[in-house]
């Protein structure tokens, strides 16, 4: 879903917009008919007679209403993300925000039902205690739910926006030009690359492509989290892993998932933490 300033802004900024007064709308509609069913129970066996009609109105009105307040609660989120170093302030804060958007729900609806809804009249200051003791955490713990969220969406979009970030960074495919004809291979079919003089060979599966490059500057050309360098004349593709037995000396094989043996160095011993948690799934064992 595309976030500009109908959502959440590529800067992660909370903006207000169609979409997001849709989603708050939404948000308190789906609430309140959750809570229909025990309304409408408590009401029958309290020997009530429902109005469908003022029912239907207060339900759509406290909807708009929630609608309502979605500026307050993103400009909320937008100036007290709760992350970073001060993640623990910004979460009593937003605390202490929802409870007092909660307070001013319940105020404004005392207001509105007494206009809107004769047949409920009470003086406000007794209509504003009694909701407040009757649904203040209630109404606290859906703005807090709200709130958080939003907090999801933001951190979404913010780990696709970083994902793709990276993904735009390296490139997909590589270039091999062989005898006047130029060859793209997709980097996720490479398993393994290594330096042969002045060539590099990228094994994938059964093919092996032939690069003039260094191996420098084909580490630097790939994604670190995709592709470790084990030797300085190898470079694996990390989810190829199946596991990394040590062996004499500091040293170690790499065993790819097609049963190929790869030593790894102990200049690149550091590199076996960054295997086991890149290629998650697989069967890492060293010591």
């Amino acid at each position: 879903m595309a976030m500009s300033q109908d959502t959440l802004s590529t800067g992660w900024t909370p903006q207000l917009g169609s979409r997001s007064l849709a989603l708050g709308f939404f948000y308190w509609l789906t609430f309140l008919l959750v809570l229909e069913p025990g309304n409408v129970a408590g009401a029958l066996d309290a020997g009530s007679r429902l109005d469908w009609a003022q029912e239907a109105m207060r339900i759509l009105g406290a909807s708009l209403l929630g609608c309502a307040v979605t500026p307050i609660l993103l400009e909320q989120v937008r100036r007290f993300p709760v992350e970073g170093d001060h993640w623990r302030r910004h979460a009593v804060l937003q605390i202490a925000a929802c409870a007092i958007v909660a307070a001013l729900l319940i105020a404004i609806s005392c207001v509105l039902a007494d206009w809107l809804l004769r047949s409920e009249h009470r003086p406000f200051g007794l209509a504003l205690v009694q909701e407040l003791v009757a649904n203040g955490l209630l109404v606290a713990f859906s703005v807090a739910c709200f709130v958080a969220l939003l907090h999801a969406i933001r951190f979404f979009r913010q780990a696709q926006s970083s994902k793709s970030a990276t993904s735009a960074a390296f490139p997909a495919f590589i270039s091999i030009k062989t005898r006047g004809r130029l060859t793209r291979v997709d980097v996720r079919d490479v398993d393994w690359i290594e330096a042969q003089g002045n060539y590099l060979a990228l094994h994938a599966g059964a093919t092996v492509h032939l690069l003039r490059e260094s191996m420098a500057r084909m580490e630097a050309r790939l994604d670190p989290a995709c592709f470790v360098r084990i030797h300085r004349r190898v470079i694996v593709a990390a989810d190829r892993v199946r596991s990394v037995v040590p062996v004499a000396a500091g040293d170690a094989n790499v065993l790819l998932k097609d049963g190929t043996a790869l030593r790894l160095s102990r200049t690149y011993h550091d590199r076996v933490g960054a295997l086991a948690s890149s290629a998650s799934g697989t069967d890492l064992s060293h010591t």
